[in-house]
């Protein structure tokens, strides 16, 4: 991580360039330097070995040479000018030296100096000297007398004087070396840290905005291309967030009327796979959507004709519409619209279904042509038996009298019916529209009873029915329509008395919890099939068609009994036994 860092990307590359011309720039200046030294080292051999020349040319020239007293002058100016002194004739015989004895010398005519001095007048070598063991350097230079080379002076100096200054001055570069690399090092992480800095913010401000910070910016005021990036960045960011909050309304809309819609949706990828289902959708398969997200319809929806109403629209980039039946999580029947989504005119992206419950439409459905047929059933029942006596007393005008009273009375039974049946259709009518409001008061459920009894004590008398009445004397009463509880209670002990066997008994029993007023409608009749109780509150479902027909019920009474207590706010519940009786047990909310 840290040489990942672009700062110490450009330290590394600034100290790379900062040693390579230092190490360049030394290696110049060292052999400049040697050159120099060399050359001026030269220079003053020379001059100094012009001077020894002069002074010994006469002797080195001379036929009777003095040997000894040339050897003894060279060891004399060689310690004066602190170098050494070698004459040399011309055959290369040494005739004097400043450091050794000349005798013990080797002849020295092939030496390269000697070589270029006998060819040019002057020699330069620079070599190891085996004698002295040590790096030295030659000057020669040829004596002459009358045009003829008589012998050469040389002089050599070592060059440990030179090398040591190069030393000195080499490790003098090395120390300037390292101080200019750390001033380099100090002044570039200032310069990488101004150009770093800015871009470690951009980074951290950008790790903000995708962290969703959409009011992050930078404030630089710089005039370089950083400052032009900084202001580049926060055009942009200002943009992003125009777009990002536009998106997110448009998106929150959608959401919205995604939640708000009463029909589920579910869309899919072009694969097949679920990318989105509304709480609508959540609702009819029992699902939650995070559950959901990647998986293949059937294997959320468990319906193989969801899924190939939605891989067909896939598939062959049409609108789709069908109603399927579901069987999971419990049995519905839906209305299908699959619309395929395209990126363009030819390409799918995917397919969003449209899911309506039409479970309660086609059970409504059901009910009104069940109704409708029940309603012209019961209508025309009566009326064909009154047609068919009223033809007869027109056919038979001189029918006997007792004949004609009886046929008179079954007219008036079967007109009385059909009153009963308008009557609780038109009463049922009322209590199902939502729209239709009732006057409430606070009712006496004593009253009520007492009411109830007066209605229906002549027929319980009449089949030798026992009636019986608990009722509290302090019943608290209830809020709502006198009529309607009048007819619910009416409803109730009329039904109990008509299935109930002569010398039966039918209870009435009233008590009261913390919130409810309940009663219980008991009877000791014949009792009522266990699989009939969940359809006896179904408008015309009668257990017993024909019994119920004879004792004049219409098939609503019951019913009216549970849209009575709907409007009410209380609901009922029935307990029965074949031939034992039946219990109905209901609650009213006491008023607050």
């Amino acid at each position: 991580m840290f040489f990942k860092s672009i700062r110490w990307k450009i330290m590394a590359l600034w100290l790379v360039l900062i040693i390579s011309v230092l190490i360049i720039s030394g290696l110049i200046l060292n052999d400049r330097l040697k050159h120099h030294f060399t050359t001026q080292l030269e220079e003053d051999l020379i001059k100094e070995t012009k001077l020894i020349r002069t002074l010994l040319q006469d002797r080195i020239s001379s036929s009777q040479r003095q040997v000894e007293e040339i050897d003894k002058l060279v060891t004399e100016y060689g310690d004066k000018i602190d170098a050494r002194i070698t004459i040399i004739d011309a055959d290369g015989l040494v005739l004097g030296d400043s450091e050794e004895v000349p005798t013990d010398m080797d002849n020295h005519l092939h030496r390269p100096e000697v070589q270029q001095a006998l060819e040019s007048e002057v020699g330069k070598s620079t070599r190891y000297s085996k004698t002295l063991q040590m790096n030295m350097k030659y000057i020669a230079l040829a004596v002459k007398s009358e045009n003829e080379i008589t012998g050469i002076v040389r002089l050599a100096l070592p060059l440990t004087q030179v090398e040591n200054s190069l030393f000195d001055i080499f490790w003098r570069l090395i120390f300037s070396g390292v101080v200019a690399i750390i001033i380099s090092l100090i002044l570039g992480l200032k310069l990488t840290k101004r150009i770093t800095d800015p871009i470690d913010r951009m980074t951290q401000v950008a790790a903000r905005m995708a962290q969703g910070n959409l009011d992050q910016r930078l404030s630089f005021n710089f005039q370089d291309e950083l400052g032009r990036l900084s202001r580049a960045f926060n055009n942009m960011a200002d943009k992003l967030e125009a777009k990002i909050n536009e998106i997110s309304g448009e998106k929150n809309k959608i959401e919205a009327i995604l939640r708000g819609m009463g029909d589920g949706v579910i869309a899919v990828d072009e694969d097949g796979k679920i990318i989105l289902l509304n709480p609508a959708a959540e609702e009819i398969f029992q699902l939650k959507e995070e559950k959901t997200l990647g998986k293949y319809t059937m294997e959320v929806t468990r319906s193989h004709k969801l899924d190939d109403a939605i891989m067909a629209s896939l598939k062959n980039g049409e609108d789709i519409t069908e109603e399927i039946e579901t069987i999971y999580p419990v049995e519905r029947m839906i209305r299908v619209h699959v619309t395929p989504i395209k990126n363009d005119k030819t390409t799918e992206r995917g397919a969003v279904a449209v899911l309506r419950d039409v479970t309660e439409l086609r059970r409504l459905e059901q009910i009104r042509t069940e109704f409708v047929s029940n309603v012209s059933h019961e209508l025309r029942t009566p009326l064909t038996s009154i047609k068919g006596y009223v033809e007869t007393l027109l056919d038979e005008r001189d029918c006997e009298p007792g004949v004609r009273e009886r046929f008179l009375q079954v007219i008036k039974d079967e007109t009385d019916r059909l009153e009963r049946l308008i009557t609780d259709l038109l009463n049922l009518s009322q209590l199902e529209s939502a729209s239709d409001s009732f006057d409430q008061e606070l009712v006496n459920l004593n009253q009520v009873i007492e009411n109830v009894l007066t209605t229906v004590m002549p027929k319980a008398d009449n089949k030798g029915i026992d009636l019986k009445v608990d009722v509290p004397v302090d019943i608290t009463g209830i809020k709502g329509s006198r009529g309607q509880l009048e007819r619910l209670y009416i409803n109730l002990v009329d039904n109990g008395i008509k299935y109930t066997s002569e010398g039966g008994q039918v209870k009435i029993k009233v008590y009261e919890d913390e919130d409810r007023v309940w009663s219980e409608i008991i009877d000791t009749g014949m009792g009522i099939p266990e699989e009939d109780l969940p359809r006896i509150f179904e408008r015309f479902y009668r257990v017993d068609k024909t019994r119920s027909r004879k004792l004049g019920g219409t098939g609503l009474g019951l019913s009216i009994v549970k849209h009575i207590l709907e409007r009410h706010n209380g609901g009922i519940e029935v307990e029965s036994k074949v031939e034992e009786g039946t219990k109905f047990i209901f609650w009213l909310p006491k008023p607050k």
